[in-house]
């Protein structure tokens, strides 16, 4: 799988992480609204809020995975740091999953969109990718819709998978194929989008 360190469109950059985000993330990270969707290495608690020395945790954990990448996601026009995104193939190049996470502040204008858009390209296109895949909890009804938005379906559900407000929950694997997604994009290109 290739790895890439900088993605970007005219809206949005995926870079690498700097030691100088650290604040940044912290404050999207401990937005109460991002809890049980902040999509942080697994051996972090998922808990609110996170401690300075917790998100340097996660910064270190980004920036050691070998099998994946987490980008930071950065406002082309401001410079202001805005959420993550990544991938992994922990155990197949063929089957990649991606991840992201974008501020309370700024989504619901498209960004996360555009995100996904580009992780998705750039799996397309640079690897063997023949499906993308991606999880959200079933409690977390816009992340499942916003993934159907892109052309992902829904795959299969891990069962009680966890605990939220009492209740057992699932979670909801979605997927999109590459003839799906050359489909979308295709039809995209035809309408100039």
């Amino acid at each position: 799988m290739v790895r890439t360190n900088r993605l970007a469109t005219d809206r949005i950059v995926l870079r690498a992480f700097e030691s100088t985000d650290l604040e940044a993330v912290r404050a999207y990270l401990n937005e109460a609204s991002m809890i049980g969707r902040r999509y942080i290495p697994w051996k972090i608690r998922d808990h609110a809020p996170l401690a300075a020395k917790q998100i340097e945790g996660v910064l270190e954990a980004w920036a050691e995975e070998k099998k994946g990448f987490t980008l930071a996601v950065e406002l082309r026009e401001t410079g202001e740091l805005i959420g993550h995104a990544g991938c992994n193939w922990h155990w197949d190049t063929h089957c990649p999953g991606i991840s992201l996470a974008i501020s309370p502040s700024h989504q619901r204008v498209g960004l996360g969109a555009e995100v996904a858009r580009l992780l998705l390209g750039y799996l397309f296109e640079n690897s063997p990718a023949h499906n993308v895949s991606g999880w959200a909890s079933d409690w977390n009804e816009p992340a499942i819709a916003f993934a159907r938005s892109l052309g992902f379906s829904e795959s299969g559900r891990i069962p009680r998978c966890g605990i939220r407000d009492g209740r057992f929950v699932e979670d909801v694997m979605l997927d999109i194929l590459r003839p799906e997604w050359e489909a979308i994009r295709e039809a995209g290109d035809a309408h100039g989008t």
